[in-house]
């Protein structure tokens, strides 16, 4: 049998692997690397654990730890809770919209499912003591929504950018991977339509689907009453909540200022998240054990293991004759944009079925090699699919943050009728900035 041949079944059964969730992600990406690197010659035996030393796996365990020290402390709900203790309360429309716009903004530097069950919790809170002006089952799909497309608009928000960097790092002359703020220019027109969404017709989407006043609009909603607080954060010493937002501004600075000389010298994205979290942890701001037990291991295996996909298709061949196949079947006269445009939108609609992270490191295999038979350059298509693998809000499968809103008293119906038309508007704002900024 071909290499490239084996090297596609492989791939096609990495992808059913994915598909079913029979096994977690982290297990498909080590069947991937170990099938690949031990049956396929063209594929080095080393490649199976290569991505295990990329800046991709700091940069992701590394920014985990700076945001656990904000909900360690405290004090990213007080952050939280500043911000919506305004007059925007008064309205329960634009208070969804403002929910929409802050969730965007935080889960851009910080976990997006942190940011996410932190708002719960806040949303949960507020409805309390509105008198009835705010209803949390209405502002926490909002808040979600918010929380998932910001998650993708820089490099540190969402575990699919990670994925997609790694297994961009694998291919020659792309070794230093994405900065942080590469896919911001592309995603953030697409935030502000979703929040423009929750303002307008997103909000009267709401009153008909989820019928706040029917008797059953709270029925299996956990969030109708707010959460007991956290003891142990109420007693934390105001320097430890104060260095950990030192910590993240100072990292944000740092990413900023690693793209330019002589800055690029002493700092990366690598570099920058290890830093961070030595600090948090020689200061003590929080226990190293429990917080490094934390982290997201599944996601960060998946990081070092699934580039070998790109790996292995390239070296066979195998994604050349994809390729090849793909242009047939489109048309080899079609141009750069809109090929492009064509992986934006297959990402964005499976993403919404399979996991997010799955989906950008099933594509980029592919889509590398269309580029550059197209002889353009793979970097956009990477950063399009790391953008638009995040839209998964028109279902609960494709992310996690969908899956945590479920106790809100949310349908599987709820998400198609309420996300499914911010997923048509944000996509298509998509594809018109990709159009205007690449090619």
């Amino acid at each position: 049998m071909a290499s490239s041949t084996l090297a596609m079944i492989i791939t096609v059964l990495v992808i059913a692997l994915f598909i079913s969730n029979k096994v977690s992600p982290g297990v498909a990406g080590c069947i991937a690397a170990l099938a690949m690197g031990m049956l396929l010659p063209e594929v080095k035996l080393s490649s199976v654990y290569a991505g295990f030393g990329g800046n991709t796996i700091t940069l992701c365990a590394g920014m985990c730890v700076v945001s656990e020290a904000l909900f360690y402390t405290g004090v990213g709900p007080k952050i939280g809770a500043k911000i919506s203790n305004t007059p925007l309360v008064k309205s329960e429309r634009i208070f969804c919209a403002a929910v929409a716009a802050i969730c965007t903004l935080q889960s851009a530097f910080m976990s997006n499912n942190g940011t996410c069950a932190m708002w719960m919790a806040l949303i949960a809170t507020i409805a309390t003591g509105s008198n009835g002006k705010i209803r949390s089952k209405m502002a926490i799909f909002p808040a979600a929504t918010g929380c998932i497309i910001g998650g993708g608009s820089t490099l540190v928000g969402s575990t699919a950018q990670a994925v997609a960097n790694g297994m961009l790092q694998s291919f020659p002359g792309f070794e230093s991977g994405m900065q942080v703020f590469d896919m911001t220019a592309l995603a953030w027109p697409a935030c502000i339509v979703q929040i423009i969404y929750w303002l307008t017709i997103g909000y009267d989407i709401e009153l008909k689907v989820l019928k706040p006043e029917s008797p059953d609009f709270d029925k299996d909603n956990a969030f109708a009453v707010p959460p007991e607080g956290n003891k142990d954060a109420e007693n934390m010493p105001a320097w430890k909540g104060n260095m950990a937002v030192a910590v993240l501004i100072g990292s944000i600075i740092c990413f900023i200022l690693s793209g330019f000389m002589p800055f690029k010298r002493v700092m990366n994205i690598g570099t920058i998240p290890i830093l961070a979290a030595t600090i948090l942890f020689a200061l003590n701001v929080l226990p190293t054990k429990s917080t490094l037990a934390k982290l997201p291991w599944d996601t960060i295996i998946t990081i070092g293991t699934i580039s070998i996909l790109g790996t292995g298709l390239t070296n066979t061949g195998a994604g050349k004759i994809i390729a090849d196949t793909i242009l047939n079947i489109v048309g080899r006269d079609v141009s750069p944009s809109t090929m492009l445009i064509v992986f934006i939108l297959l990402g964005g609609f499976l993403t919404l079925f399979l996991q997010n992270a799955g989906t950008v490191s099933m594509l980029i295999p592919i889509a590398a090699p269309i580029a550059m038979a197209m002889g353009v350059s793979i970097l956009p298509f990477v950063i399009a699919l790391s953008v638009s693998c995040n839209f998964a809000i028109a279902t609960p499968l494709g992310t996690a943050v969908n899956v945590q809103i479920l106790p809100a008293g949310y349908k599987f119906g709820d998400f198609v009728k309420l996300g499914g038309p911010c997923w048509i508007l944000v996509m298509i704002a998509l594809c018109i900035t990709s159009k205007i900024i690449y090619f």
